[in-house]
C-alpha cells in the first residue's frame, strides 16, 4: 500500500529544513522554562527554603502545560489549515494537483495531515516533559494517553473546519477569518446560548437542569470536553473544571451528576460526547471538502447533458 504522496512530499520538505528541529527545541525549552518558573515561584528552588516538597506543585505544572497545549491546538490549527486549499488556488497549482491520479479524498486528507503534523509533533515531543510528574505521583500513564488522544481528535476536527472553509472560499484570508469565527462560537457561543437557555428554563420550570440537558448545548465545546476529561482524572485544572461543572452547584447538585445519559449500558461523559462530535464533524467536512474540489461533479453534469445544455459550465472546475 503506497503512502499518500502529498503527505510524503510535504513532510520531507519540511523535516529536511533546519526550521523543524529548531522549532521543536525552542518549544521544549519554553515548556521547561514554564516548569522552572513554576517551581521557582513556589520557593522550591530556594537554598533558604527547607520546606517539604508538595506533590501538588508538580501537578500544577502539569496542568499549566496541558492547558497551554490545548490552546496551541485550538488557536493554531485553523491558521495552518485555512489556507491549505485556497493557497493552492491562489498559486494556481490546484488544477495541476487535481490532474494527478490522486482522489480528492486523498488530497483533502493529505492536506489536513500535513497541516496538523507540526502541532502533533510538538505535542508528542513534549510527552517526556509532561511525564516528569510521574516522579511525584498523582497521575497515571493512561491519563496522559487519553489527553493526547483528545488533542489529536480536537486538532482533526478543527483542521477539517479550516479545510472546509478553504475549499468554500477562494481567498485564504476569508477562509481563516471564518475558521476562527467558527472556533470562537464553539468556545464561547455555546456557553452564551446555554446560559440564556438556563435563565429561561429556570424561570418557567421548578425542576433542576440535568447533565443531559447541559450536554445538549455544550458537547461541541472543546473546553467543556477538556474540563470533563480533567475532572475525571486525579487532578483538576481551574477554570476548565469550572466549565464542566457549569450549573452543577446552582442547578441541581448531586441530582445533576446523577442525570448523566446512558447509552448501551455506558454512562456518557461530556468528553465522550465531545470526541464523538469531533469525529462526526471531521468525517462530514472531509467528504464535503472532497466533493467541493472535485473537477467534474458527475451528477450535476449528467443532468445538464440530459437537458441538452452542453455548456462549459457543466464541467465547472473549482
Amino acid at each position: 500500500m503506497r503512502f499518500n504522496p502529498i503527505i510524503e512530499k510535504e513532510l520531507k520538505i519540511k523535516m529536511r529544513s533546519w526550521k523543524a528541529p529548531a522549532l521543536i527545541t525552542v518549544y521544549l525549552v519554553f515548556l521547561g522554562l514554564i516548569i522552572f518558573l513554576n517551581f521557582l515561584g513556589t520557593r522550591l528552588l530556594s537554598p533558604y527554603d527547607y520546606g517539604q516538597f508538595g506533590p501538588s506543585t508538580a501537578l500544577n505544572s502539569y496542568n499549566i502545560l496541558a492547558v497551554f497545549q490545548l490552546l496551541l491546538v485550538v488557536f493554531i490549527t485553523p491558521a495552518m489549515t485555512g489556507s491549505a486549499v485556497s493557497g493552492e488556488r491562489e498559486r494556481q497549482t490546484l488544477d495541476l494537483l487535481l490532474c494527478t491520479n490522486l482522489s480528492t479524498h486523498s488530497v483533502i486528507i493529505g492536506k489536513i495531515f500535513v497541516s496538523i503534523a507540526y502541532i502533533m509533533l510538538l505535542i508528542t515531543a513534549s510527552l517526556p516533559i509532561l511525564g516528569t510528574v510521574f516522579f511525584y505521583g498523582g497521575i497515571r500513564i493512561t491519563d496522559i494517553l487519553l489527553l493526547f488522544a483528545f488533542y489529536i481528535v480536537t486538532a482533526l476536527a478543527l483542521g477539517s473546519i479550516g479545510i472546509f472553509y478553504s475549499t468554500l472560499f477562494k481567498k485564504s484570508s476569508v477562509a481563516m477569518v471564518m475558521s476562527y469565527l467558527t472556533v470562537l462560537f464553539l468556545l464561547f457561543g455555546t456557553v452564551i446560548v446555554y446560559g440564556i437557555w438556563v435563565r429561561i428554563f429556570m424561570r418557567y420550570s421548578t425542576t433542576p437542569v440535568t447533565l443531559a440537558q447541559t450536554m445538549a448545548f455544550m458537547f461541541p465545546n472543546p473546553l467543556y470536553g477538556f474540563g470533563s476529561l480533567t475532572e475525571g482524572m486525579s487532578y483538576n485544572i481551574p477554570f476548565f473544571g469550572d466549565i464542566f461543572r457549569f450549573g452543577f452547584s446552582m442547578y441541581g447538585g448531586s441530582q445533576y451528576a446523577a442525570s448523566a445519559p446512558v447509552i448501551l449500558g455506558i454512562t456518557l461523559k461530556p468528553w465522550m460526547a465531545n470526541i464523538g462530535f469531533d469525529i462526526f464533524v471531521s468525517i462530514l467536512l472531509i467528504l464535503i471538502s472532497a466533493y467541493r474540489i472535485k473537477p467534474v461533479k458527475g451528477l450535476w453534469r449528467k443532468k445538464r447533458v440530459k437537458s441538452g445544455e452542453l455548456k462549459v459550465e457543466s464541467e465547472k472546475t473549482v
